[in-house]
Formats: structure tokens, C-alpha cells, sequence
């Protein structure tokens, strides 16, 4: 499914909720509180589900792209979920101003995808990424198998899929998920990562490392 609408559909009934309030709070004369309380509702859920274009910065091959906006807080050895092999993990925290819209690391094909109901224990707390509810997706092609891994946080509780399995082309939307969240990606071993923790990264956009390197 394409997403190229410049406001999320999933963030109608929130924009249109917060819309209608603000309008009443005008007609019935509310207090200024509420007008200014009702006006910020709807102008953040405007932003929170813009939808921006993106151009990956590297479009080469071997080379991966970040999946999310956030900022990575580590970078860390782990065991893959779905594949069961040793990958390189990178954790990339999102803020409740970040785009929350996930995209593909690669391209090739979506081809598994495993959803865990869990708890929804706040992202500070180490046992979140193992616990809380969470969806993941392998994406491969023919060099690489990479799995992009949404947690669900303490406020968020919903994570949504754009589209079903199948191919998929670099930085192509596939999901998202609500108000202030995790995102693991587990790298091949032999990935060549050109991030550091407390970077910045943007979807679509920002490259994190190649798998195969010249030189």
C-alpha cells in the first residue's frame, strides 16, 4: 500500500476529535484555557502524523538504511529474532516529536513476521525490549537479512501495519507505530556500521551501514 498523503489516515479520528472540541470550545464560549488546551491538541496531532517524503542518502549496494527517526541509544551484540543468528543490534529511541513512521531498511522482499502481545512496561526499564508488545519483520534479498523489531512503550499500545508481505523497495513505508516508541534493527554480522550511539537518524533517509564494503 502506498502512503503518500501528507497526513496519516491513522491520525484522522485524533486531528478531527481534537478539531471539533476546539471549534465547540469557540461556539460555548469555554474558557481560554480549554480554547488554548483544545488548539494545541489538534495542532500537535497535525504534526505528529505528518508524513514526509524521503530520499535515502546512499543508495548503493550493500548499503542499509534506518528504518526509524529517533536517536540511537546503543549498539550491541544480540541473537536476531526470527532468524536466530548473531547480529549486530542498533536501539534507536523515539521521541513523541519524531516521525513515527517505519520504512525499509533495504530492498527486496518482506518475508516473515512474527507479532508478540506482551506487557507495556515504560522504555527506561531493561526488561522492555524482551517484554512489551512488539512487532517484527525480516527483510532480505539476496546478499542480506535484516530484522526491523517496533516496541510498543507505556503510552503507545499500537503498533500498525501499512501493508502485508511480499516486495519492497528501499525506504518504502510499511508501518508505524503511536506516540513514543522503540525500534531494534539487527544487522548481519559482517555489516560495516556508520553510526554512533546518541546520533540522530531520520527513515528513508539516513544510512546506518553497508554490508559489503570496497576497500
Amino acid at each position: 500500500m502506498k502512503k503518500t498523503e501528507i497526513i496519516l489516515k491513522e491520525g484522522y479520528p485524533f486531528i478531527l476529535t481534537s478539531g471539533a472540541l476546539f471549534i465547540l470550545s469557540l461556539l460555548f464560549g469555554f474558557s481560554l484555557f480549554w480554547q488554548i488546551l483544545f488548539f494545541a491538541l489538534f495542532a500537535f496531532f497535525l504534526y505528529f502524523f505528518r508524513n514526509p517524503a524521503r530520499i535515502p542518502e546512499d543508495e548503493s549496494p550493500g548499503a542499509i538504511i534506518s528504518p526509524s527517526d529517533g536517536t540511537i541509544i546503543e549498539i550491541s551484540e544480540a541473537i536476531s529474532p526470527i532468524t536466530k543468528k548473531e547480529a549486530i543490534k542498533i536501539s534507536i529511541r523515539l521521541s513523541i516529536f519524531d516521525v513515527h513512521i517505519q520504512r525499509a531498511p533495504i530492498s527486496g522482499e518482506m518475508s516473515a513476521r512474527e507479532y508478540i502481545h506482551g506487557t507495556f512496561l515504560s522504555l527506561n526499564s531493561e526488561k522492555a525490549s524482551e517484554l512489551n508488545e512488539q512487532n517484527r519483520v525480516l527483510f532480505q534479498n539476496e546478499d542480506t537479512q535484516i530484522v526491523v523489531n517496533q516496541i510498543a512503550g507505556f503510552i503507545t499500545r499500537r503498533i500498525v501495519m501499512f501493508r502485508d508481505l511480499g516486495p519492497i523497495k528501499l525506504a518504502e513505508r510499511y508501518g508505524m507505530i503511536m506516540l513514543g516508541s522503540q525500534v531494534d534493527v539487527y544487522l548481519p554480522k559482517n555489516t560495516i556500521v556508520k553510526v554512533t550511539e546518541f546520533q540522530k537518524v531520520y527513515a528513508g533517509e539516513s544510512l546506518i551501514g553497508y554490508v559489503y564494503e570496497e576497500n
